[in-house]
């Protein structure tokens, strides 16, 4: 198992999330964040020049929703240019779904298929669908 980590542009926040949902990775946690990357620090009033950005934490269970979840991430903001983003990958080594007790892949899958797909749905930070 694997946790991608990605912080990127917000206003590309909703075409990965869109290409995630698409290839059937749902576990998406998704958070507001400030820093700076490698281009140095601007100071402005004696504070640091910080950007705002999203961070995007997946959970997933093997190496090919691993190069997926990595591919869709890449796919909508790697044309971003210079402070386009960064992502990583963390082993993981236990996964449990609190409500029911499941462990590891289980617990990151869905037990009930779902009926219908949604397909114009704007996402936000506040109501990003997670397991």
């Amino acid at each position: 198992m694997f946790q991608i980590t990605a912080v990127f542009n917000r206003h590309c926040l909703n075409d990965v999330l869109r290409e995630l949902f698409d290839n059937g990775i749902e576990g998406v946690t998704v958070m507001d964040v400030i820093g700076k990357g490698s281009l140095g620090i601007a100071e402005k009033n004696n504070a640091p020049d910080l950007f705002p950005k999203v961070m995007l934490l997946i959970v997933v269970s093997d190496e090919e929703h691993k190069a997926l979840t990595m591919e869709s991430i890449r796919a909508n903001t790697q044309d971003l240019g210079h402070g386009a983003g960064k992502m990583w990958v963390t082993p993981v080594v236990e996964v449990e779904r609190i409500r029911t007790g499941e462990k590891d892949e289980s617990a990151l899958t869905q037990p009930i298929p779902r009926t219908g797909t949604k397909t114009n749905t704007h996402f936000t930070a506040v109501d990003t669908p997670s397991s």
